[in-house]
C-alpha cells in the first residue's frame, strides 16, 4: 500500500492561514479597517495606541479559521451588543491566557462581560463581580464546538443572529470558503451561476437544494458585497 499523505501535513486545519483580512471582513460583516486594527493594532506618530487582539500568521498575514472565530467573538460583543472595545479588553486582561477569545465562552447582558468561574458567573469586565444568570445571553450561538469546546464550524450572520443558518465556514470543507449548510457547495459558485443567467429553479434542482435556500445564499452574497 502506498504511503498516505495528510492533506494538512499533520496540522489542525483550523490553524492554517486561509483568509485575507478583506475576505474575513466580508464573511463576518465587520468593516475592513476595524478588523485590520484588531489584527495589526494601531500606531499613531510611531507610538502604539492599540495592541493587536488577534495574531495572524506572521509570514503571510493571513487569518486562520481560529482567528476568524476570535474575530467573530469580538464582532458579536461590539456589534450585536454594542459593548465598548475598552470594556472587552478589560475582560480579556482579567481572563488572561494565550488566546482567551478562542478558549473562553464569553456571555453578556449588554453591559457586563461574563465568564464561568468555580461554578459562578462573574463579570470579567468589572474585576469579577457576581452576575445574575437569568439576564445573560451567550454570544456564541452560531459557533459549533468540538468535544474540547473549541470552534469547529461557524455560521456567519448578517442582520440578526437568529436568522436561518444558510452559510457555513468550515476549515475542512472547500478550504474554509463559505459553503451552503449541509453541503460542500460553495456559495460563490451559486452566486456566479445566477449572475450568468441561470434560474433559481435550475440551481435548486442541480444542487438538490430548496429554492428558499438558494434565495438565502443569493441574499447573503448581496449583503457580502455591500459590506465589502
Amino acid at each position: 500500500m502506498g504511503k498516505v499523505v495528510s492533506l494538512y501535513g499533520g496540522r489542525d486545519p483550523r490553524e492554517l492561514p486561509m483568509y485575507s483580512i478583506g475576505d474575513a471582513s466580508v464573511y463576518l460583516g465587520v468593516p475592513r479597517s476595524t478588523l485590520s486594527t484588531w489584527v495589526r493594532g494601531k500606531r499613531v506618530h510611531g507610538r502604539t495606541v492599540m495592541h493587536a487582539l488577534i495574531k495572524a500568521d506572521r509570514a503571510s498575514g493571513l487569518l486562520s479559521f481560529n482567528n476568524l472565530a476570535e474575530a467573530y467573538v469580538l464582532a458579536s460583543l461590539t456589534r450585536r451588543f454594542e459593548l465598548p472595545l475598552q470594556r472587552v479588553r478589560s475582560a480579556l486582561r482579567f481572563v488572561g491566557g494565550e488566546r482567551p477569545l478562542l478558549t473562553t465562552p464569553f456571555q453578556t447582558d449588554g453591559v457586563g462581560i461574563f465568564v464561568e468561574h468555580i461554578g459562578k458567573l462573574i463579570d470579567a469586565a468589572r474585576g469579577g463581580q457576581a452576575a445574575i444568570r437569568e439576564v445573560v445571553e451567550s454570544n456564541v450561538e452560531r459557533v459549533e464546538l468540538d468535544e474540547r469546546r473549541l470552534p469547529l464550524r461557524l455560521y456567519p450572520w448578517r442582520l440578526e443572529p437568529t436568522e436561518p443558518r444558510i452559510i457555513a465556514l468550515d476549515p475542512r470543507r472547500a478550504f474554509g470558503r463559505p459553503t451552503v449548510v449541509g453541503s460542500a457547495v460553495q456559495s460563490e459558485t451559486i452566486i456566479d451561476r445566477y449572475r450568468a443567467g441561470e434560474s433559481l429553479g435550475k440551481l435548486a434542482a442541480e444542487y438538490n437544494l430548496a429554492s428558499d435556500v438558494i434565495e438565502g445564499v443569493l441574499r447573503w452574497g448581496l449583503d457580502a458585497e455591500k459590506a465589502a
